[in-house]
């Protein structure tokens, strides 16, 4: 009876942790609203006569919400005289990754069209806009957009783009399987020098002295660039971070050669960078991480590693692809974008998650004249329904269609579900879910619990003896 008694406990233990892990995970993940053409001149004549725009996830592909292909196909007329060449501007927001030329095809009369590439600032995400006056379009603003659309170069605080530096580059081979953890010690008033370095992993301060430390398994080169005053350094070598054990299985060169900021800066980013910036141009990627770079120099009290520069290549921001279109006289074409977009994932009222996307319509405003709007939806398989729309649509099979005459005065947005409809059943379902995952997540300690009792009444009883 005894061993029947703990395998029904162990049983019910391992069925708990089951259970934690199996309702383990985010809840709600935001996406970002994905935008038209705009006209780069407001006093463009060249007008819409119809934008048919098509939503795909038919290709299944996920992050955490359903990625879908956005494509914004416009039947455009020249109803002038004269031969014009129109500048145009795609504007979305996204990492410096999404600018590759793979993610994004801009095509007029089937043929694509080459592009230039201009990178605005940081954007929230939509969700950051709940409890303050500023909305989504704020970052849609025509005239930020074309004021984004430039090559003046930042100018920083700290530092000039031809500002000559000093670059110590530290080649490290280590003599052993286990590698070594190089340590320099430096010290540097931050008032009269700036440092910027990569490959180093670590980083303590006290008052003017620095302790910066790196790994190296295989030969390495870490890099240290001076701005400034320069400085002085020692080296040691270790067998790990905590710098308890010397080690001397090392060996390591210096050299000294100087460069100025943007070579340095942009040779970092190219190389030491997870994604590819090839698409991206020498002065929009200066601009973008000289600022980064101005801005720790600020914050940091004159440092800034590799590790933190490349981290705002993620941070999402305006991107603006600029591209010209050529009209002849009386004349029409079809200009089209096709791009990726990602929704927001939210399950924090359904056992099942909803995906919400939105499109911004407002940057269309700034054509001469637009008008019928035709929308259609094809969703993913394993969420095959529209449960809510901010423009009224029709389903025809598998697919969500929608023609309106003009724009509409709100943006367009839209939520796709499982079920054909979120009802009160799939809410009551998430209520059950929480509180039986509340219920699990404690049950271990629940049951330990119950095993002590049962094992002190067991014993009790074992131990009394018949008079």
């Amino acid at each position: 009876m005894k061993r029947v008694i703990k395998l029904i406990i162990v049983g019910l233990l391992v069925f708990s942790f089951a259970v934690v892990f199996a309702n383990s995970g985010p809840v709600y993940m935001t996406g970002l609203p994905s935008s038209g053409v705009l006209a780069v001149d407001k006093n463009t004549p060249i007008e819409v006569k119809k934008e048919n725009l098509t939503f795909d996830f038919s290709g299944e592909e996920e992050h955490y919400a359903p990625i879908g292909i956005v494509t914004a196909e416009y039947e455009m007329v020249n109803p002038t005289t004269d031969d014009l060449s129109v500048q145009m501007a795609f504007p979305y927001i996204g990492n410096l990754g999404s600018a590759s030329n793979d993610n994004i095809k801009i095509i007029a009369d089937n043929e694509e069209l080459p592009y230039e590439i201009y990178l605005g600032e940081t954007v929230k995400s939509k969700n950051g806009f709940k409890n303050s006056e500023e909305t989504e379009e704020n970052y849609f603003d025509f005239e930020e957009i074309i004021d984004a659309i430039t090559n003046d170069i930042y100018i920083a605080e700290n530092f000039t783009e031809n500002e000559i530096g000093k670059l110590y580059s530290i080649k490290v081979t280590p003599e052993s399987d286990e590698g070594v953890e190089i340590f320099v010690d430096l010290t540097f008033d931050h008032n009269k020098t700036k440092i910027f370095t990569t490959g180093f992993r670590g980083l303590s301060r006290a008052g003017e002295k620095t302790i910066i430390h790196g790994w190296c398994r295989e030969q390495s080169t870490l890099n240290i660039f001076v701005l400034g005053d320069d400085i002085d350094f020692t080296i040691e070598g270790y067998t790990d971070g905590t710098r308890n054990e010397k080690t001397s299985l090392y060996k390591y060169e210096i050299s000294e050669t100087e460069e100025d900021v943007k070579t340095n800066l942009l040779d970092n980013i190219r190389k030491n960078s997870y994604v590819s910036y090839d698409d991206i141009s020498d002065i929009q990627l200066y601009n973008v991480f000289a600022k980064v770079l101005d801005e720790q120099f600020s914050n940091n009290l004159g440092y800034c590693s590799d590790d933190e520069a490349l981290s705002y290549g993620g941070t999402n921001r305006m991107i603006i692809l600029f591209y010209n279109v050529e009209f002849p006289q009386n004349s029409e074409k079809t200009v089209s974008v096709s791009y990726q977009t990602d929704g927001t994932m939210d399950r924090r009222k359904t056992k099942e998650p909803v995906y919400t996307y939105d499109y911004i319509l407002n940057p269309a405003k700034n054509w001469n004249d637009f008008k019928n709007l035709n929308i259609k939806i094809i969703p993913p398989e394993e969420s095959p329904f529209v449960v809510e729309s901010s423009i009224e649509l029709n389903k025809e099979g598998n697919t969500y269609t929608a023609s309106i005459k003009s724009l509409p005065d709100d943006d367009f947005s839209f939520t796709i579900y499982h079920r054909d409809k979120v009802t009160m059943m799939d809410m009551v379902e998430k209520e059950i879910s929480n509180v039986f995952g509340f219920f699990f997540m404690f049950s271990p300690f629940i049951l330990i619990f119950v095993f002590i009792i049962v094992i002190i009444l067991i014993f009790t009883k074992g131990g009394k003896k018949k008079i």
